[in-house]
């Protein structure tokens, strides 16, 4: 399978069309799950794919499945994170034929208010009609609906779907402190590209990440639900541009993607899950898009990650090396 049956045209609409097209991929995950076609998937988000056109644009999905022989479904898409792997993992837990491996990235951006707590990256529509698919209505729920006294019945499956808006304030603070401060100092020397690179930098690295934050817990719900379901699943850190961070805006960016990768690495293990860190893995020639400080990667970069995957991993992903899970090394 490749990319493109999860990213949309280039010229996709934005607002309820989008919505219209993340569903419609959530609906055939489900029917292949429904037909047993799926063994294997691979839950990420645009680092997926290749993003020049002067090289080919091979997944890391594909790679990962030429070299331990499996078919891994993809599941990706731009802003995909574990809000959205949460539910795909409920709607694979209701399966009568479920996969038994599962590989879910982690992006330490997708921890930064830029994209959890933005909307657009949330993905609300999408994630309630995951739910619905895992809990779809039946004849058996129409007396309470009849009871509800809501005359539109889709208005109230909908609203079942959907849970109390979490405030994150006082999260917020504490996050936000040392990257606003980073933000507010000047960068003399550097060219108005390397001033514009150093300031998504630190937007995109630079929050203090703490137990409590809700990207956390979606991400343990997602192995949890996983795992209940006999589904072995290893979650993996996408390898950032440290070098270029570094140049940019000094030590303090390695140290802070480093505790960050810590912390994910170490509260998904306590949830009885394999994660490991590979934000180090690569170095700077290996990104591209490199203006925006993000983690694409080019042909090269995603060969080595997957490279680094199939190490971990035992024949055709039936085992997992528990030292490359432990130190996070494999492919290096």
């Amino acid at each position: 399978m490749n990319e493109a049956t999860t990213t949309p045209d280039a010229g996709a609409v934005q607002g309820k069309f989008l919505d219209a097209f993340h569903n419609a991929v959530a609906r055939r995950f489900r029917d292949a799950l429904q037909d047993g076609a799926i063994t294997a998937f691979f839950c990420n988000d645009s680092v997926m794919g290749g993003h020049t056109d002067d090289e080919p644009r091979t997944t890391i999905a594909e790679m990962l499945g030429q070299a331990t022989g499996l078919d891994f479904y993809p599941v990706s898409g731009a802003g995909y994170t574990a809000v959205l792997f949460r539910e795909y993992a409920g709607l694979v837990a209701q399966a009568r034929q479920r996969p038994r491996l599962a590989v879910v990235s982690v992006n330490l951006r997708a921890f930064s208010d830029d994209w959890l707590f933005t909307p657009r990256w949330e993905y609300a529509a999408t994630v309630a009609y995951l739910r619905l698919l895992a809990d779809a209505p039946s004849p058996a729920d129409v007396p309470s609906w009849a009871w509800s006294g809501k005359g539109d019945p889709a208005g109230y499956w909908a609203r079942r779907a959907q849970r109390p808006a979490d405030a994150y304030g006082d999260l917020f603070v504490t996050m936000h402190a040392r990257r606003d401060e980073l933000l507010r100092e000047p960068a003399p020397g550097l060219s108005p590209e390397d001033a514009s690179r150093r300031e998504h930098f630190i937007n995109n690295y630079m929050s203090r990440l703490s137990p409590d934050h809700p990207m956390l817990r979606a991400l343990t719900d997602t192995a949890l639900r996983l795992e209940r379901a006999g589904v072995t699943v290893v979650f993996y850190l996408t390898p950032i541009d440290v070098q270029g961070g570094t140049r940019l805006v000094g030590r303090e960016l390695a140290a802070n993607v480093a505790a960050s990768a810590d912390l994910v690495a170490r509260t998904l293990r306590d949830a009885g899950a394999t994660c490991l860190d590979l934000t180090a893995l690569l170095p700077e020639e290996r990104f591209v898009d490199r203006e925006y400080a993000c983690e694409h990667l080019d042909l090269a970069g995603r060969r080595r990650v997957a490279a680094a995957l199939a190490a971990a991993m035992g024949p055709r992903g039936e085992a997992v090396s528990p030292k490359a899970a432990a130190t996070g090394t494999a492919g290096r």
